[in-house]
């Protein structure tokens, strides 16, 4: 293997610990703030940490108007939509099920390659992207018999969720491409911050943060400084790298993180389920890794 395989592949290894990090931070912020408060400080401290990176590399921000209406389409779906309904779903669900549903990604971006008469994805991909779905309707279908209202609610709200976060990735890369991963994550949380700015000191203003924990401003840091800073930012230098389609598989890592900790940390019961689910998920990513790393590109970050 070479090192830009190699560099490719820590870099999502180290995408699946801040993504499996992200889902138990949500849920213990969940637990004691407002979720709209809670995207609040995401955005600040997002906009905050990128800023500081770009400031430090003295790196020049543009924008090209003939893509401002693009750009804050996707600040729309990815930014805005994607965090907020991801930060109300954790307030019902369980913190392994995101990263399950998420894994549905690659089959929506398969369809919207469809709809747009890009180039079909092949049969590899495809096998890995149903092994995938087999893989979560293994790990939610035990609230789906049980009929769990808190969790189905919550589900649908990830489910949602994913639905926006496939869209923005497959009509980002080509801004990833012409602007940089750090210059386009930190134009688009400049956007979603200010758009969203009324409603969260709104909220803000409402909420009372007197008996809120340490455990709950840990999460929020977590979730400002690497889930809405260098998560985006990572995810960017992996898309320069890999295709849209792949890069879905590649969310099949976060699964079993997120499981990981969240038995860890005592929020689940390691389940069968859960192993089985992962289990499958794991071998989906495993066919569909020699096809996605042969197409690496070796673009700075």
């Amino acid at each position: 293997m070479d090192k830009h395989k190699a560099f490719t592949l820590l870099l999502i290894v180290f995408q699946a610990l801040i993504v499996g990090l992200t889902n138990i931070a949500a849920k213990q912020a969940a637990l004691e703030i407002d979720p709209f408060v809670i995207s609040f400080f995401r955005y600040l401290l997002g906009t905050a940490a990128l800023g500081l990176i770009v400031l430090l590399r003295k790196i020049p921000l543009r924008i090209d108007l003939a893509d401002f209406k693009m750009l804050f389409l996707l600040m729309l779906l990815g930014q805005l939509f994607n965090q907020v309904l991801f930060a109300q779903a954790l307030r019902y669900t369980v913190p392994s099920h995101p990263p399950m549903i998420y894994a549905l990604t690659p089959i929506v971006i398969i369809f919207i390659d469809i709809a747009r008469k890009a180039e079909s994805a092949s049969r590899r991909i495809m096998a890995a992207s149903l092994l995938s779905l087999t893989g979560v309707a293994v790990v939610l279908g035990n609230s789906i018999w049980v009929f769990n209202r808190d969790v189905l609610l919550g589900d649908t709200l990830v489910f949602l969720a994913m639905i926006c976060w496939s869209f923005y990735t497959a009509f980002s890369k080509p801004y990833v491409h012409k602007y940089g991963s750090l210059q386009l994550a930190l134009i688009l949380i400049i956007m979603a911050s200010i758009v969203y700015a009324p409603w969260g000191i709104y909220r803000f203003v409402q909420a009372d943060l007197q008996p809120v924990t340490w455990k709950a401003w840990l999460s929020i840091a977590f979730l400002g400084i690497f889930s809405s800073g260098m998560s985006y930012l990572n995810y960017f230098a992996i898309l320069r790298r890999i295709d849209p389609s792949r890069t879905g598989l590649i969310i099949s890592t976060h699964p079993p993180a997120t499981i990981f900790f969240s038995v860890l940390l005592g929020f689940e019961a390691l389940r069968w389920n859960l192993i089985a689910g992962s289990i499958l998920i794991i071998f989906a990513l495993g066919i569909a890794r020699k096809k996605s790393l042969s197409k690496i590109r070796t673009p700075e970050i």
